[in-house]
C-alpha cells in the first residue's frame, strides 16, 4: 500500500493551498498520514544544542522517522516571501538526519535512505509567481538528499488580484482531475 505523508505547512484557518492540496489527495491512493506543522510543539529552529544532538545521534528524530516511511510526499506550502512559511523550512532541517534519511557514503557522497518516488508540491498565491524559489528549494533538497526526481509544482497564483479567485482554484482542481484522468485512461 502507498504511504502518503502530507506535510501541511498552511497557516489560514481557511487555507486555499490546503484545499488544493486536499483536493489532489482525493486522487492519491494509498494511506493519508498529516502533520499539520501549525500545531507541532517539537518544532524548533535548529540551535547550538540541536546542531550538538545532530552530530551525536541524540537529535529528535521521530519527523525523520516518519517522513523516511513514505512512498509519496504531499507539501502544501502557501507563497509567502517569495518561498513558503519557515516552519516548513525548521522542518526540512529536523527530517535531515544522517541515517534516518540520507547518509554519507566513504567517497562522501549523499545517499538516500528514503522510500519517497513522488513529491507533490502545493503553493498559492496572492499575486503572480515569477520565481518560484521555494519549489526550487525543496526539489534541490529532494533531488540531493533523498533521490527524489520526480517533483512536481501545482500552483495557483493570483487569488487576490483577480475578481473571481475562486475560479482559478477551481481552474487549478480541474487541471488535477484532467491529469489523474489521463494517467487512468493511459495506464500509468
Amino acid at each position: 500500500m502507498n504511504n502518503i505523508l502530507y506535510i501541511n505547512s498552511t497557516i489560514s484557518k481557511h487555507s486555499r493551498t490546503d484545499a488544493l492540496a486536499r483536493h489532489l489527495l482525493h486522487h492519491l491512493q494509498g494511506n493519508v498520514e498529516e502533520i499539520y506543522l501549525q500545531e507541532e510543539t517539537n518544532l524548533h529552529p535548529l540551535n547550538q544544542n540541536g546542531l550538538k544532538e545532530r552530530e551525536n545521534g541524540t537529535y529528535l528524530t521521530q519527523y525523520a522517522k516518519q517522513f523516511s516511511e513514505a512512498d509519496t510526499i504531499v507539501i502544501a506550502a502557501p507563497y509567502y516571501d517569495l518561498s513558503f512559511p519557515s516552519l516548513l523550512k525548521i522542518y526540512i532541517e529536523m527530517i535531515c538526519c544522517q541515517g534516518i534519511t540520507f547518509y554519507y557514503d566513504r567517497e562522501g557522497n549523499c545517499q538516500n535512505c528514503c522510500r519517497c518516488k513522488k513529491v507533490y508540491y502545493v503553493t498559492t498565491s496572492g499575486g503572480r509567481v515569477y520565481k518560484p524559489f521555494g519549489f526550487e528549494y525543496i526539489q534541490g533538497v529532494f533531488s540531493y538528499f533523498f533521490k527524489t526526481e520526480d517533483v512536481e509544482l501545482i500552483c495557483a497564483q493570483n487569488l487576490d488580484v483577480v475578481e473571481d479567485p475562486q475560479q482559478i482554484l477551481q481552474d487549478a482542481m480541474d487541471e488535477i482531475d484532467r491529469r489523474f484522468t489521463n494517467e487512468n485512461l493511459t495506464g500509468q
